[in-house]
């Protein structure tokens, strides 16, 4: 069965996307495939305040246990200690930042002191780049990307940190890739011929991770990207899951 690291669970007010509760996400995800994920709270996303949303996602997956809650953690507000401490008693022992809609750079030196508190509690890192195709986004949503920029300064300022990237392009994982080595990376944002081809062709294989990114994409799409490739079996099976699970030490 495949692990995915990158699900959201909760409703989006910009699209109509698949609205599950958790045994309903975890029985779609277990019909395509699916085993495990790491599942994130859509609502923390827009709010003020992520930890209130981060509760609840642990709440609402503590009886599911196919899905492993990702709390989601914005290091601007001044109780980025307690949202940690939150993240710290989840099975993933790992935060979900979301930089651009969280309104702040990774790289800023202000955040110095949380990334410090985060390698010393020995939390893993999980970074979305974007949630959407810019394509598709609402017009009054303005929020791009995290730039490729921005990602390489803050690998380059903490090089002993090892986040996980979620949703580059595959250009810009190129990007990135020839900037810095201390990331991992994800699916569902390259789109390309023979993508998984590509991948294990042009990256470590330790470091690419299987998503989906449901319910923003279609999951039997993510899951038929990376099964109909033509890969070596200690790859595939590299991508499916033993990264992932590397990863987040399971």
């Amino acid at each position: 069965m495949l692990f995915d690291a990158h699900v959201h669970l909760g409703s989006w007010p910009f699209s109509f996307l698949p609205e599950y509760n958790a045994p309903q996400l975890a029985a779609h995800l277990k019909a395509h495939g699916i085993g495990r994920a790491a599942v994130a709270p859509l609502a923390a996303v827009l709010a003020p305040d992520p930890l209130p949303a981060s509760r609840a996602l642990l709440a609402a997956v503590r009886k599911v246990p196919a899905l492993l809650p990702l709390p989601a953690v914005n290091p601007a507000l001044a109780h980025w200690r307690e949202q940690l401490d939150l993240a710290a008693t989840g099975p993933l022992r790992a935060i979900k930042l979301y930089p651009n809609y969280h309104n702040y750079k990774l790289e800023s030196p202000r955040f110095a002191p949380f990334f410090a508190e985060v390698a010393a509690r020995g939390l893993r890192i999980v970074i979305g780049v974007r949630l959407e195709d810019e394509r598709h986004r609402y017009f009054a949503l303005n929020i791009k990307g995290v730039p490729v920029k921005s990602l390489a300064a803050f690998l380059k300022q903490y090089p002993k940190l090892h986040p996980l990237v979620l949703g580059l392009y595959l250009p810009e994982l190129r990007e990135l890739a020839k900037a810095a080595k201390n990331f991992s990376a994800d699916t569902s944002c390259v789109e390309w011929i023979r993508s998984a081809e590509t991948l294990a062709k042009e990256f470590p294989h330790d470091r690419i991770l299987f998503s989906s990114h449901t319910p923003f994409f279609n999951t039997r799409a993510g899951v038929d990207k990376l099964t109909s490739g033509d890969l070596p079996a200690k790859v595939r099976t590299a991508f499916e899951s033993a990264n992932a699970e590397r990863f987040f030490g399971l």
